[in-house]
């Protein structure tokens, strides 16, 4: 979800937002532990994945603390199967989203390969991993950095530099580095996952063309921007020679490279690029796909730019439509439609309008922010109540941490920006606050 107007942190306080949503295609993915690699998953261990994968959490979880209990019984508290075990319960916790019950799961495992295998072994390297995953997840970036700068070590020394067991962490790292706006530290990184990844025999296209498009992400937030094109076009090209044209992949690039000329100003070739992207989404996704809301919006933000708002209300309205039928209600990408629809509507004088999808969009904060049993103590609620940020908070698309307008530690791309009514509803949709400015 990206911001095109605001470059000032003076602007972010009067100036309403326009949001559009630039897909770009995931790079972070949960590391599937090493001992897959090196010892047979047990029945119970593959039952309770395969249960997890079909959204029976609870069965899943069940299922895996039994088999936990019989490596425990088997081998012992401190043998690898059994941190095994506990790095599977783990990732099920994670993949739930309670972060909680994953972490010391996570730490155990850690330190009974550390103590049963060395420090330097690689199923060692895949613990650090999983547990720099979880703290990224929870917006605990210093602690997340050392732990993957250690799993990429002890990975290079194991394999080589080069070997494709370190892309994942090198690739997680550099993740990791653009969310924070380290761009400086990330382009390396991501140069480095892309020339492996070319110069590898049977590397899986899909993962060239992610690589293309994130490290042209890179350049386009540092305003290299012949090299971000040069990039998107060759992911472009790969992707039309394997598949042809009419497939999600070649849509994303087209859609990234639409994004990239509309931050150039080149409106015709971008709306050209953004049509075609939508057409090739409906007709491969269907017309209700959630990718085909993302493209209508989009446009729509483009239309939005040239003054064409006519036009621009059509497509926010009917992206909304589709996002309003295929997600849960309060999800953070409806609340994104209709506060465009208000800015759309405030910026013609239109304020009836805009107060409609304004309690629309109010209510749609209100539904998401429903308090979760147990998520919170009272104690914390209590300490949190005080001396708190009223007002709005911002930040990036990439990154969990919240923060005040004028924050100093707010250095992202304007097209990067996530504009929150206020702290409750940031920390609703998952982010935390900054440690410099406290919102």
């Amino acid at each position: 979800m990206t911001n095109d107007f605001l470059t000032q942190s003076s602007q972010r306080k009067t100036d309403q937002v326009i949001i559009i949503v630039l897909l770009i295609i995931p790079f972070l993915t949960i590391a599937f532990p090493a001992y897959s690699q090196d010892m047979p998953l047990t029945e119970l261990q593959t039952k309770a994945l395969i249960l997890n994968k079909k959204g029976q959490y609870s069965e899943a979880v069940k299922v895996a603390e039994e088999a936990l209990k019989v490596t425990e019984e088997e081998f012992g508290s401190d043998h690898p199967k059994t941190a095994a075990s506990m790095s599977i319960l783990g990732l099920l916790y994670f993949s739930q989203g309670k972060y909680s019950n994953t972490e010391p799961l996570y730490m155990q495992a850690l330190k009974i390969n550390e103590e049963a295998l060395g420090k330097d072994h690689p199923d060692v390297a895949t613990d650090l991993d999983n547990l720099a995953l979880l703290f990224q997840a929870q917006g605990r970036y210093s602690e997340s950095i050392p732990l993957y700068k250690r799993a990429l070590e002890i990975k290079e020394k194991a394999f080589g530099p080069d070997h494709l067991t370190a892309v994942t962490t090198m690739n997680n790292l550099a993740a990791l580095y653009y969310s924070q706006g380290m761009y400086d530290e990330a382009e390396p990184l991501f140069k480095q996952v892309l020339a492996i990844r070319e110069k590898t025999p049977g590397t899986d296209l899909d993962k060239l063309t992610i690589s293309l498009n994130i490290l042209a992400l890179v350049y386009q937030a540092q305003g290299k921007y012949a090299e971000a094109e040069r990039l998107l076009k060759k992911a472009l090209a790969l992707n039309e020679k394997a598949y042809g044209q009419y497939n999600p992949a070649y849509a994303t690039s087209l859609n990234n490279l639409a994004g990239l000329y509309k931050l150039q100003r080149k409106y015709s070739r971008s709306g050209q690029l953004y049509k075609h992207a939508l057409e090739i989404r409906i007709k491969v996704l269907g017309p209700d796909h959630p990718d085909v809301a993302t493209s209508l919006s989009n446009l729509a933000t483009l239309y939005y730019n040239q003054g064409k708002y006519t036009m621009a209300e059509e497509l926010y309205k009917r992206a909304l439509t589709i996002q309003e039928k295929t997600l849960e209600p309060g999800h953070q990408d409806i609340a994104t439609l209709l506060n465009n629809l208000v800015t759309l509507y405030t910026a013609q004088g239109r304020h009836s309008m805009a107060k409609h999808y304004h309690d629309r969009l109010q209510s749609t904060w209100d539904s998401a922010l429903k308090e979760e049993p147990n998520t919170i103590s009272d104690t914390r609620k209590a300490t949190q109540s005080e001396n708190l940020w009223k007002g709005p908070v911002y930040s990036s698309k990439f990154s969990r941490t919240f923060h005040r307008s004028d924050c100093v530690e707010l250095q992202i791309s304007s097209d990067e920006i996530i504009d929150f009514q206020s702290r409750e509803h940031a920390i609703r949709d998952g982010a935390i606050p900054c440690p410099a400015c406290k919102p």
